[in-house]
């Protein structure tokens, strides 16, 4: 074979990798929407929708996983191509447990007794949708391999974690104000904390783009707010 049909197979290769992590994220994306649309109308069929169809996420995983090594075994790669073909690897687990937390969100969503009021609607959507446009920035810029737009995921993180701190205690509040309520609340927590850890791995996946494009870490900690208030 020669060195120009090689490198062309290579190029194929690792394009076909990317459009696979490109396509995981995709479906991680939808299944978040999915998980909002069950929580916010209590469609139990809904829910469902987005468990049974985790299955096709964790699928996709496994393709990365198997694409990446058949590619380092079949190809030489030089520094900058073999830190594409190891993001890829990186980046597809953090893609598959932000769908796990919508599927959790949707396993949740079914064990409610009551629907969720107006206000607690409007703080689930828009963590569910700040969660989206992280997502699909940090995606568009490892498709682009642009360092810069990956790193903009730090700064919207904090703003994820500024309303869910203000989200958990509204819920501690209606538990302490009505018994009745504890069962549904309880849930509900654990569908924002999930959330939240679903923000903190797409902030994972923009240090590893980070990585991929420049060959550093991404440097300083990471902006913080206290769950507390």
């Amino acid at each position: 074979m020669s060195d120009k049909h090689t490198l062309r197979v290579f190029d194929q290769d690792l394009k076909a990798l990317s459009d696979e992590v490109i396509n995981l994220a995709t479906r991680v994306e939808e299944e978040l929407e999915g998980a909002l649309t069950a929580l916010i109308t209590g469609d139990y069929g809904a829910a469902q929708a987005v468990i049974d169809g985790d299955r096709q996420a964790d699928a996709l995983q496994d393709r990365i996983n198997r694409h990446t090594a058949f590619t380092l075994a079949r190809q030489q790669a030089l520094a900058d191509d073999l830190r594409a073909i190891l993001s890829a690897a990186r980046i597809a687990p953090h893609l598959e447990r932000i769908g796990d937390y919508a599927k959790n969100t949707a396993k949740r969503t079914r064990r409610l007794t009551q629907p969720i009021d107006a206000e607690l609607v409007a703080q689930y959507r828009w963590m569910v949708t700040r969660i989206q446009s992280m997502l699909h920035r940090v995606i568009d810029a490892y498709a682009r391999h642009d360092a810069q737009a990956a790193n903009v995921a730090w700064t919207d993180d904090a703003e994820l974690d500024a309303v869910y701190s203000r989200l958990f205690l509204n819920l501690l509040d209606k538990m302490r104000n009505d018994r009745a309520v504890i069962e549904d609340c309880t849930q509900l927590l654990f569908i924002a904390k999930g959330l939240e850890r679903a923000g903190d791995h797409v902030t994972d996946i923009a240090e590893e783009v980070y990585l991929m494009v420049t060959g550093t870490v991404l440097q300083g900690p990471r902006p913080k707010v206290d769950e507390a208030g």
